[in-house]
């Protein structure tokens, strides 16, 4: 358990305190269960207090952004294979955003705003099977948060996010110097982007794979 206790004078802020705790409990060898409790906050930054070029009008009033979190979860853990899931909430206020007002046509300008408020609720889930000198895991992550979008507001951070993401990695010894590295990564994201022509456009999942070799000697490895 802990606490931070902050002042900011320059943003006339009064001491606040963000208290934290984490517990985690091992009921057998194999098992692993944890809870935690959390705040925080993030002071605004010099852009989003004073940048005011090029379209962007920035205030230097904002107040920090703040956020509580919850997340309980487990792991186990045997010989060949670990799996872990998490589930969380957290609740942020006074969230630090670039948004435009789309309504005003020409005169739109992008301002840096204490938005909004969000809850987000999200889990994590994955597995890893290690056989001889070789890995193979899987992990899936999936957010949702019940702000909606408003008519006309074009968000830059905080409305948009990932709202599905699997990822994917193999290692394979192929010989006793080979490695094999594979990963893919699948990710959906809510939100909307603006194109060179001032049209909104949906964000479109997408699928990234690489692949790695590597050859390791005594002294030295590529």
């Amino acid at each position: 358990a802990g606490l931070v206790a902050v002042k900011n004078t320059w943003s006339n802020m009064n001491i606040t305190v963000y208290p934290g705790i984490d517990i985690s409990y091992r009921p057998t060898p194999s098992w692993r269960l944890h809870a935690a409790a959390n705040t925080s906050l993030r002071m605004p930054s010099f852009t989003e207090m004073y940048y005011k070029l090029q379209g962007y009008s920035a205030d230097p009033h904002l107040k920090p952004e703040e956020m509580q979190a919850l997340e309980i979860g487990g792991t186990v853990h045997y010989s060949l294979f670990t799996i872990h899931s998490n589930l969380w909430h957290h609740h942020g206020s006074n969230m630090i955003d670039w948004i435009m007002d789309t309504s005003k046509g020409e005169e739109a300008e992008w301002q840096s705003v204490n938005h909004t408020t969000i809850n987000s609720i999200g889990f994590e889930t994955g597995a890893q099977l290690s056989i001889l000198n070789s890995q193979f895991s899987i992990t899936y992550a999936y957010i949702h948060q019940d702000k909606k979008q408003e008519e006309h507001i074009v968000s830059q951070y905080a409305l948009e996010y990932l709202r599905h993401k699997l990822v994917a990695k193999t290692q394979v010894e192929l010989t006793k110097r080979l490695l094999l590295g594979v990963n893919l990564r699948w990710q959906d994201r809510v939100g909307t982007y603006t194109d060179f022509e001032g049209q909104q456009h949906a964000y479109e999942p997408y699928i990234l794979v690489d692949t790695r070799l590597t050859w390791t000697q005594a002294n030295w490895k590529a």
